[in-house]
């Protein structure tokens, strides 16, 4: 989710009870210890008693290889705050993996095991390490040696993603695979992949057994899936689907967000760049970014988000 889970971002989509906890993007980790401000621009929850505005803890994740190095940032990141170290050996970019970061590292456990052992002894008796991983690189036969070398490493909590980092994002989601990392594992292990709806989250835990699930794509997608999963373990009952009101309020309060830090320009990139998960899921959303992909004026395009500024107010949801 690199350059779309932002703080703003985590701001907005916890604002409605429904997540219990939030990652940041990964901070880049080579051969150094980064300076304070790297942080804190990924995330500057660190001087917000490391929550977002509503609450929910914030997670600081590090992408690296080096195990000396990592323990290093991570010894950083806990002097600034940081209250959870979380350790990405998922993500499947192909500049990150050539570069020996995300995935890669996925090809031999024991390089797994090392990365997160060392950030363990580093800052392990201070704040809880947690690791996500894939169901392996080119294939699945590593996976569950991977997830138990996270696990010997002092992993507190380990995300799967339910592919492997060659099948990127195409579907489907091998949920039950999670299932058999789960059953050897002693530590929690929340599904990821391919939850778009309410369905989807119940067919990902039954297959998986997994107890919690994390959204990404599918947070952007519906930024009310979350609170609409909350209500539904809570009452029973599905809240009617999003309606393209809300979804525009949630953008343009983005926007004014975004716009206290950065030019109109770069705002305007990134409203098109959530629209664009948007309409995977939502006609209307897809109807818009057809008539806006163009757009290239901040104020043209919000004006283009409503039909009028005043529709743009927050929708509650309403039962089904």
């Amino acid at each position: 989710m690199e350059g779309v889970i932002d703080a703003h971002t985590r701001d907005l989509l916890t604002r409605h009870p429904g997540f219990d906890w939030t990652v940041t993007e990964f901070v880049r980790v080579v051969d150094a210890r980064l300076p304070p401000r790297v942080f804190l621009r990924h995330c500057p929850e660190l001087g917000q008693d490391v929550t977002t505005p509503s609450g929910v803890p914030v997670a600081l994740q590090l992408l690296g290889s080096d195990p000396a190095t990592l323990a290093a940032n991570a010894e950083q990141a806990l002097r600034l705050g940081a209250r959870e170290i979380d350790l990405n050996f998922g993500c499947p970019a192909k500049l990150v993996n050539r570069h020996d970061g995300g995935a890669s590292l996925l090809r031999d456990p024991c390089r797994v095991h090392a990365a997160v052992a060392a950030v363990y002894d580093a800052v392990g008796n201070e704040v809880p390490v947690t690791a996500k991983i894939r169901l392996g690189f080119s294939h699945r036969r590593l996976a569950l040696d991977c997830a138990k070398a996270a696990e010997d490493g002092g992993a507190s909590r380990l995300v799967v993603h339910a592919r492997t980092r060659d099948e990127g994002y195409r579907p489907p989601a091998h949920w039950e695979w999670i299932g058999r990392i789960r059953r050897h594992l002693r530590i929690p292990v929340v599904a990821n992949g391919d939850i778009w709806s309410l369905e989807d989250y119940w067919k990902a835990r039954t297959l998986s057994g997994c107890r919690d699930v994390m959204l990404g794509r599918g947070a952007l997608a519906d930024p009310w899936l979350a609170p609409r999963i909350r209500h539904w373990l809570a009452t029973g009952e599905q809240l009617s689907a999003t309606p393209w009101q809300a979804r525009a309020a949630i953008l343009a309060d983005f926007a004014a967000l975004q716009r206290t830090t950065l030019p109109d320009r770069v705002v305007t990139s990134l409203i098109k760049q959530w629209l664009n998960h948007m309409r995977q899921r939502d006609a209307e959303a897809a109807r818009r970014f057809q008539a806006l992909k163009r757009i290239n004026e901040l104020e043209t395009l919000l004006d283009g988000l409503c039909s009028e500024r005043s529709e743009c107010k927050r929708s509650c949801l309403e039962p089904a």
